[in-house]
């Protein structure tokens, strides 16, 4: 098995100040102003389509809302939800990623892979032992997330062949 814990905002989505406070009252709003981020449509399926791999999410949004963000653009098709960790079960980061291993069956975290587009992303799965591709989708630069120790860097979700290579390695 081998477990994406996905970040939301900046990672796979750029709500455009939407997202702080969607709700399903906001739906409407974040579809016409937000946006999934380019490539992940395409990687969240050919993931999906990879035997053995579960997807899930990690995020300081809850889970209704991590919900809806993700809904409103069709990304939540391939999302195990109860296996995510969100804003409402921890404060600190590092906190949510060792619960979502918990959730998805006690996964070791080298079987994991955490993709996130800040340091502080970065800093929970060091925190947690589990490998973390940077993104660098949001205010951090590539630099910054290599900084601060992520095992990968990309620009962006568009190269979905390298980004699955590296999930998978």
């Amino acid at each position: 098995m081998r477990l994406v814990l996905w970040d939301i905002d900046h990672t796979l989505v750029a709500t455009r100040g939407v997202g702080r406070d969607a709700h399903v009252g906001h739906a409407a709003e974040l579809r016409e102003r937000g946006v999934a981020l380019p490539g992940a449509s395409l990687l969240l399926d050919s993931l999906a389509g990879s035997a053995g791999v579960v997807q899930t999410v990690v995020t300081g949004n809850v889970r209704a809302v991590a919900e809806i963000k993700l809904g409103v653009f069709g990304l939540d098709r391939h999302i195990e939800w109860t296996a995510g960790a969100f804003g409402e079960d921890a404060d600190e980061r590092a906190d949510l990623v060792r619960l979502a291993l918990r959730r998805a069956g006690d996964v070791p975290p080298d079987q994991a892979v955490l993709l996130g587009d800040t340091p502080a992303d970065v800093a929970a799965g060091c925190a947690a032992g589990v490998p973390v591709i940077g993104v660098a989708t949001g205010r951090s630069t590539t630099a910054d997330l290599e900084a601060a120790g992520a095992t990968r860097v990309l620009a962006d979700l568009t190269d979905a062949d390298r980004v699955i290579r590296w999930v998978m390695a």
